[in-house]
């Protein structure tokens, strides 16, 4: 599905599942290399930018819940191409802005496509801004369930956390790599009045990153704080099912005694055998017992 945005001189074409027919008209009119028309069509393993005579050609990666979404950006002078595989909210949410002008009525700048890439790329990382502080929201609950006695509850709960946190990290590590290089790019394409614009790219970048170290260092202290819970309780209870073999002791090895196949055997023959051996277990473990308390091993 294609759509197509004009602010002034400038062009903004928004592609979904792009099509043959539409990408190849595309490269037509603004002369796309066949390459960047082949990585178009279908989504890409990784991230990357080049620099072509008459655009740059971008890749990025966003993580989304449980999936990674990508987004392809050809940005020229007076226009900019944008294409994705499924719907991507940001996007959508950038449109209705663009289509009020209200964002570029701010730039005192002269226009160019190179200033929709940057609020398109802000908008971006803003949504990834409110989904980290989701997962944040996540932990201060995790956090409450560790405190409150709940910690084989959250254990589910810190292994999502945890999937999610990798998909951030795994998807956006290689976005540093990719702003250095388009720096160099972007100056080269728009000039340098533009480099403003491009640290400010990175600075946002960095600032989602430094969200997802801060969610990771409080995931990774409340999981290892659960963990050390979690193993306490599990050393309660060894602690008190060997203290109950200790004091119950008695009850297993007086009758293996009395059971023996021994001729000569106290209270055997005795009318109240039975009950003497039974009070002698019963005062035997009672002792044990009184032995575990002072010894306070429960």
């Amino acid at each position: 599905m294609l759509k197509k945005f004009n602010y002034k001189d400038i062009l903004w074409i928004d592609l979904e599942s792009p099509t043959e027919t539409e990408l190849n008209e595309l490269g037509a009119t603004y002369n796309l290399h066949p390459v960047v028309l082949a990585e178009l069509n279908a989504p890409s393993a990784r991230s990357k930018v080049d620099l072509y005579n008459d655009f740059i050609y971008l890749i990025f990666h966003f993580p989304d819940e449980t999936k990674t979404q990508e987004v392809d950006f050809v940005i020229g002078k007076d226009f900019i191409i944008t294409t994705h595989y499924e719907m991507i909210n940001p996007l959508n949410d950038f449109a209705k802005i663009f289509e009020t002008d209200f964002v570029l009525k701010k730039s005192q700048e002269k226009l160019h496509a190179g200033f929709i890439f940057f609020y398109i790329i802000r908008e971006l990382y803003n949504s990834l801004e409110n989904d980290l502080h989701l997962i944040n929201d996540k932990l201060k609950k995790v956090e409450s369930g560790v405190f409150s006695g709940k910690e084989r509850e959250v254990v589910k709960q810190l292994t999502e956390i945890n999937r999610e946190l990798l998909d951030c990290q795994w998807t956006l590590r290689p976005h540093e790599e990719i702003l250095a290089s388009l720096q160099i790019a972007g100056e080269e394409m728009f000039g340098k009045k533009f480099s403003y614009y491009l640290r400010a790219i990175s600075g946002e970048y960095e600032r989602i990153w430094s969200l997802v170290e801060n969610n990771k260092a409080t995931f990774l202290a409340l999981r290892e704080t659960n963990d050390s819970l979690l193993s306490i309780k599990a050393n309660e209870i060894m602690r008190l099912l060997t203290v109950a073999a200790f004091v119950f002791l008695p009850m297993t090895v007086i009758p293996q005694v009395f059971g023996m196949n021994i001729q000569i055997m106290p209270f055997l023959t005795h009318p109240s055998g039975f009950w003497i051996v039974l009070i002698l277990m019963a005062a035997a473990s009672f002792l044990l017992y009184l032995i575990a308390r002072l010894k306070k091993w429960f």
